[in-house]
């Protein structure tokens, strides 16, 4: 178990929370987000903390509340991902972690490693489902069945790996408190490694190079 001791931007990948695209405006070369939230979610944030929204970090810049809405605001430098978040009927939200909380298990920076394809999606008894991506990345091969991985900000454990795919059980309590379940086949996701993995694979394809 280790300690928080700094405010770097760090994300467990456990969803508690999902929010609601409120509005998408252009602006500069990027888009103002704003999302609708839960008033826990709302009272528990500052304008200027982080809050991963579907696996990508983001600074809220704004708050208000318009009658029944709790409303944040962020800037989004990309187009295609506020594209992306406008399709959804929900985001998984999680606050970065604070001050010297205690945190078991692995850590994630909400910047993903990439994004892969799902390419397989079947329900299972109880009301969970399984599904199976492609990600054409070099990273796979540093990847290990058993190991975590975020999908869109939630945190997975990979059930079985072929040469570019991974494979995944998505138990029914994952299925009801994220979105997961609403991606089609041929549609992405936002994937992030364990930090510490993409480090060394970076350190490692650099001395092959």
């Amino acid at each position: 178990m280790s300690t928080i001791t700094n405010y770097s931007l760090m994300f467990t990948g456990i969803i508690q929370e999902t929010g609601k695209v409120y509005q998408v405006s252009s602006q500069g070369l990027g888009c103002e987000l704003i999302l609708d939230v839960s008033d826990s979610l709302y009272t528990e944030v500052e304008i200027k903390s982080n809050i991963s929204v579907n696996g990508r970090v983001l600074t809220i810049l704004g708050k208000e509340i318009l009658g029944e809405f709790y409303l944040l605001r962020f800037y989004l430098a990309s187009t295609k991902v506020a594209a992306q978040y406008e399709r959804q009927k929900k985001l998984n939200l999680e606050r970065s972690i604070r001050l010297g909380e205690e945190i078991s298990g692995s850590l994630f920076y909400g910047v993903p490693s990439g994004y892969c394809q799902l390419i397989s999606k079947d329900n299972l008894s109880g009301g969970g489902i399984k599904i199976e991506v492609l990600w054409k990345n070099d990273f796979v091969q540093y990847l290990d069945v058993k190991d975590l991985v975020c999908l869109d900000g939630v945190l997975l454990i990979i059930r079985d790996m072929a040469k570019l795919s991974l494979m995944f059980d998505i138990y029914p309590e994952t299925v009801n408190l994220t979105n997961l379940v609403e991606k089609e086949i041929g549609e992405y996701f936002a994937i992030e490694i364990d930090p510490m993995v993409k480090k060394i694979g970076q350190i490692l394809a650099k001395k092959l190079s």
